[in-house]
């Protein structure tokens, strides 16, 4: 008898979400059958035909760069990141099938760039998205964008595991980003309590450079 599988043994051979495969079967992109108990079985001639899909998939990517001012973008960093990852892709064999880019903070919800990329994922031709280090892509958050893309069926690779040793600037000013925040709704944005503390906190991070 030919194999089958349940949504999450599938989803696990084919390295998706599970929720992606049921999306999978409600659009009818899958051949399934239901057991008496009326749960979802998936022959084994579906995951052969979806691992050469998904292998053709993840050697098509899209590559996601940021910088987070116009200083840096001035100084080459977005160029450097984005050569990166076209080598990176070169080196592997990957066509190029999009490319994004971002100016602003790591902790800008609302980036352009970003946006369009979530946008584009759930019909996207390729499989992967390339970025040069994790915060290049978000500061905080990361594991929820990843599993947003896993769903569907685009996975994140980042080239560099190692931290950004030239994001130290940017790291500062996100740190102050996040204090003047949390000192605005504590104290109020115009409080004299709020800009003090700001000042302190600046101070004792430039200190210790």
């Amino acid at each position: 008898m030919a194999k089958v599988y349940s949504v999450g043994e599938f989803a696990e051979e084919l390295g998706v979400h599970p929720e992606t495969v049921k999306r999978w079967c409600r659009e009818d992109k899958l051949n399934y059958t239901r057991t008496a108990g009326g749960h979802r079985r998936i022959p084994h001639s579906e995951l052969q035909r979806l691992e050469g899909t998904t292998q053709q998939r993840t050697d098509k990517v899209a590559i996601y760069a940021r910088v987070s001012g116009h200083g840096q973008k001035k100084d080459g960093d977005l160029d450097r990141q984005l050569n990166s990852l076209k080598e990176y892709a070169h080196d592997h064999g990957w066509s190029i099938e999009n490319q994004y880019t971002d100016i602003g903070s790591g902790l800008n919800e609302n980036r352009r760039g970003l946006n369009k990329l979530l946008n584009d994922a759930e019909d996207a031709d390729y499989g992967r998205i390339l970025v040069t280090y994790q915060d290049r892509l978000t500061r905080f958050g990361y594991s929820y964008v990843e599993r947003l893309l896993d769903q569907h069926g685009v996975e994140i690779t980042v080239i560099n595991e190692e931290t950004d040793k030239t994001a130290h600037e940017e790291l500062v000013d996100d740190l102050l980003q996040l204090v003047a925040s949390f000192a605005g709704k504590l104290y109020g944005m115009r409080s004299s309590k709020r800009k003090n503390l700001v000042e302190t906190v600046e101070s004792e991070v430039n200190t210790g450079e």
